[in-house]
């Protein structure tokens, strides 16, 4: 292991001239790298562990990061393919660097972003454009945590910090993020994967010839002094000062180095890509594709796409001085979505890429279509003012158990099981294909029996053998309806004006299709239900409700636009089988259990294999919705050649109409036997939640 100079002072002169060479030829994958591990100092004192893919070469290179806490020693490595190892190939040092706290980075984890850790990334990318092997120019890249802290350590604007590419993050931690969707509790990624699956996987040590001679009594001491993320989560049900930590929105001019953006139309993530390239300030590109999270190469749903030959052609640029003609390309690649079979095995992506100077793009506009009475959709608004409702379902929604974020759920199956108990509008056939691209909105006035109460919103594409395809969807806790800061009671029977944005898409409807847009009360699994029984009263009319779809000329498909195949190739391999993913019902008492299980192993060497497991129950009652639940297992296991470490967390949450009540059980054990151990308990009273 090597120890790096504990200065953080970069010489002024050290970054080369910024003019751009005239070669057109990208970076190629001709370096042969070797692999190794050194540690990165902090202002503070502490050191971070970082891993290294570096190119056999005699001159300095421009470093590309990635920072977050999902272990360089094994898991970060696995999957189908190794961008860090691809990208020194093609000639840049290529680093995973671990937040404190994680892997055999010193200091403890006490939250996702906390200030420690985004000062380390400033601290980072100083202290990488002053080492001899750099050519002083450095750019921090990643998907998901390493795209949030890639935007964090952007907007502190560290001198040497030529270019970033964040894949699949967001720029608002509260809106946008795994935590509160809508103002509503989010429950596949806060409740089943990601925020049960950081406490346990907190909890595993380094690799033992990371860790040196005290690497288990420092592994106990880490265990002991770590806190558990969630309930900091569970106490911030409202937006505040600790969401707009680490957040970008709204103060997007504080990014102003050269940023590519990439997002994926079936990502968790999928509003933040559009928002931050339209307002970042400096050098900007925007590629968004039908993807779900993670990297476009090796997708889960869409074509395998080259989106890192797009990232090294942009960090050629930026950081090497190579002029591959990107800079000179429209700035927006987009994936324009199509009717597809609705089907959750589904994983092919219908569609047809179009470039766009910017966004919104040149003859940008939009379509009002009104809600009116007999389930009708249409360009004028009805005379005649009416009203309809809806009864408040709490398990409505399984019929959408796509997409998701973390753990990916599938493509939407057909959603005319849920509009069957949805309060639905549709149009008549569309004489010409409507393009559209970005957010819509839904314009409601509507009332509600109940002072606190969500409202579920699902635009889909009817084809003409009568199927339903999820083209996107959105949710609004009510009381939320002015402010996720400071929420208000809904006033039972008080008409209250309401707009509802959906979450952005890039989508074609055909001609011969209709739209229709589900109205509800409940987007379960994904969301927690509110604690009331309740019935919703739609106003129509001039005063009532209209959707507002954000449109675009219209274009034919191009082919000679779009990402080529894939050619980042395959490494390791991740062994897993599908997901299992099961709702059962009582009919009687309206009571539903959502089941899901995954698992996944991968060998990294002969003698280390990593494994993972995570199960969850979720339940919720459409006569009861208060009293729900969540209890989900997670194990993280580390398969040596002496020893098996196994991290498990479980985690429960039930709520009554007042609390949330926790219990957080993790246990440690090494070859089977008790090493560690942690039982915490909290309530926490619900906040028009």
């Amino acid at each position: 292991m090597r120890l790096g100079s504990q200065s953080l002072d970069v010489p002024e002169n050290k970054l080369p001239d910024s003019d751009v060479s005239d070669s057109r030829e990208p970076s190629a994958p001709t370096c042969s790298v070797r692999d190794e591990y050194l540690r990165v100092p902090m202002r503070d004192g502490v050191t971070l562990h970082a891993r290294l893919w570096r190119p056999d070469a005699d001159e300095p290179l421009p470093v590309v990061f990635n920072h977050d806490p999902y272990r360089s020693s094994d898991m970060r490595t696995l999957g189908r393919g190794n961008i860090f190892h691809w990208l020194a190939r093609h000639g840049f040092v290529a680093v995973h660097l671990s937040v404190r706290g994680t892997d055999a980075s010193e200091g403890i984890a006490a939250d996702e972003y906390c200030e420690a850790e985004m000062r380390d990334g400033y601290d980072a990318v100083e202290w990488f454009a002053a080492q001899p092997w750099c050519n002083g120019r450095v750019a921090v890249i990643g998907t998901s945590y390493s795209a949030f802290t890639a935007v964090q350590i952007a907007m502190q604007r560290p001198p040497h910090l030529a270019a970033i590419v964040p894949i699949n993050g967001t720029d608002d931690r509260y809106t946008d993020d795994v935590h509160y969707h809508g103002g509503l509790l989010h429950i596949p990624d806060h409740l089943i994967a990601y925020g049960v699956s950081m406490m346990a996987l907190n909890a595993l040590p380094t690799l033992p010839r990371h860790g040196g001679e005290r690497w288990l009594d420092d592994w106990t001491q880490r265990l002991e002094r770590t806190p558990f993320w969630l309930p900091v989560w569970l106490a911030h049900q409202t937006d505040g000062p600790y969401w707009r930590a680490g957040s970008l929105r709204p103060g997007y001019e504080r990014v102003t180095c050269p940023t590519l953006v990439c997002g994926g139309w079936a990502d968790a993530y999928r509003n933040a890509a559009l928002r931050t390239f339209r307002r970042v300030a400096g050098p900007k590109k925007c590629i968004i594709g039908p993807w779900p999270h993670g990297y476009p190469d090796f997708p889960l749903l869409g074509a395998p796409a080259d989106f890192t030959g797009a990232m090294i052609r942009f960090l050629d640029h930026w950081l090497k001085d190579i002029d591959t003609g990107l800079m000179e390309e429209p700035d927006l690649l987009v994936f324009m979505q199509e009717h597809a079979r609705p089907d959750p095995r589904r994983r092919d992506a219908p569609g047809f890429w179009r470039a766009e100077a910017s966004f919104p793009p040149p003859g940008a506009g939009e379509r009002v279509l009104h809600l009116a009475e007999g389930g009708a959709l249409s360009d004028a608004a009805q005379a005649t003012p009416a009203r309809e409702g809806f009864e408040y379902r709490a398990t409505l929604g399984t019929a959408t158990l796509g997409w998701g974020g973390c753990p990916w759920l599938g493509a939407p199956a057909d959603q005319r099981t849920d509009e069957a108990l949805s309060l639905c509008y549709t149009s008549e056939a569309l004489d010409d294909a409507l393009h559209v691209l970005g957010n819509a909105r839904l314009e409601v006035r509507l009332e509600c029996s109940a002072p606190v109460a969500a409202l579920s919103a699902k635009l889909a594409d009817v084809a003409r053998d009568g199927s339903s395809h999820l083209v996107t969807s959105g949710v609004l806790n009510l009381t939320h309806r002015d402010s996720h800061e400071h929420p208000e009671a809904l006033a039972p029977g008080e008409p209250v004006d309401v707009v509802l944005e959906l979450d952005a898409t890039g989508y074609v409807f055909r001609p011969g299709h209709r739209i229709r847009i589900a109205l509800s009360g409940s987007d379960w699994p994904n969301s927690w239900p509110t604690p009331y029984p309740a019935t919703t009263t739609v106003h129509l009319g001039e005063a009532g409700a209209r959707l507002v779809l954000p449109t675009l000329p219209a274009r034919k498909a191009d082919p000679a636009i779009g990402l080529p195949p894939a050619q980042l190739p395959a490494v390791y391999v991740n062994e897993s089988r599908p997901p299992r993913r099961e709702v059962r019902r009582d009919a009687a008492s309206g009571r539903a259990v959502f089941a899901y299980e995954d698992a996944s192993a991968g060998r990294l060497s002969p003698d280390y294999e990593y494994r993972q497991s995570e199960s969850a129950r979720v339940c919720a009652a459409d006569d009861d919705p208060a009293r729900a639940s969540c209890r989900t297992v997670i194990r993280h296991t580390m398969v040596l050649p002496d020893r098996e470490i196994e991290s498990e967390i479980v985690s429960h949450l039930t709520s009554t109409e007042a609390r949330f009540d926790l219990t957080l059980d993790l246990e440690v054990r090494i070859d089977g036997r008790r090493h560690f151990g942690r039982s915490e308990r909290y309530s926490f009273r619900r906040r028009l939640l």
